[in-house]
């Protein structure tokens, strides 16, 4: 949906008081609210077989599973699961981009993210809204959105970078423990035993988060970077991890720190 044409000399804005104050003094003028949203349906888990990147030896030493005893466990990544959360994003993205553009803004600033299941766990609802601001007297080029605004953003330019892009990326990693030990009571289990596929399945969510993070970087920095990992255990365990930050530039050299003034002795 096209945003509403602003009157003369009136915009709204999501940022705080402090970050609003802020970028004035940048020099970035408001354009309005913009958003971007995405709801779909997907397919039901069973659609996304996993990939199997682990496969765990029986505790038993019998390799097969057979009667009141479960096959072998393993460890893999639902890559279709997360492609889909992927493309909501992006798409929630570019018509935030879009409605910007509309405005005739240079960039998005400030930018928040609400994504969640509206219906059941086979839906995707993807929000995204910021504040579009524009540069007098600057010329063309890409539009720029970040989540980042105010004192973040003053101490980022100054530092040499400049915004480029809000960042997703996410893992759902998968595992079935089968016949590994922690179904074995604790005669099988010793108190305090460390069990592998457990540790496994949250190292692989988030390495490869990170991994989809660093890949859609495209050579940029990511900067401002929250992980959330979330847990669905039992059997077969669902750990999701999702990656959200700002992509930045370096468009000069870091400028050398003044030398500092004392202003207040505590000898006097």
């Amino acid at each position: 949906m096209p945003a509403p044409a602003a009157r003369a000399g009136a915009f709204d804005s999501g940022l705080t008081t402090p970050d609003f104050a802020a970028c004035l003094s940048m020099g970035l003028q408001p354009l309005g609210l913009v958003q971007g949203f995405f709801c779909g349906q997907l397919a039901g888990w069973s659609s996304y077989q996993a990939e199997v990147v682990n496969n765990y030896s029986c505790a038993w030493g019998w390799g097969r599973g057979g009667q009141d005893h479960p096959p072998p466990g393993w460890l893999g990544v639902a890559s279709a699961l997360d492609q889909a959360w992927t493309t909501a994003f992006s798409t929630a993205h570019q018509r935030l981009a879009e409605e910007a553009a509309g405005l005739g803004a240079h960039g998005v600033v400030g930018v928040q993210v609400e994504m969640s299941h509206p219906t059941n766990d086979r839906s995707s609802e993807v929000h995204l809204w910021g504040t579009a601001v524009r540069l007098p007297d600057a010329g063309g080029g890409q539009l720029w959105t970040t989540r980042i605004a105010g004192h973040k953003l003053a101490k980022l330019v100054e530092a040499g970078y400049a915004p480029a892009s809000v960042l997703y990326s996410r893992c759902t990693a998968v595992m079935y423990e089968g016949c590994y030990m922690e179904h074995w009571g604790p005669n099988v289990v010793a108190a305090g035993t460390l069990l592998t596929p457990v540790g496994d399945v949250h190292n692989l969510a988030r390495s490869r988060a990170m991994q989809e993070a660093w890949r859609h970087a495209g050579g940029h920095s990511l900067y401002d970077v929250e992980l959330e990992a979330h847990e669905v255990e039992g059997t077969t365990s669902y750990v999701t991890c999702q990656v959200l930050g700002s992509l930045v530039r370096r468009v000069r050299p870091t400028l050398p720190l003044a030398a500092p003034v004392a202003t207040v002795s505590l000898h006097d």
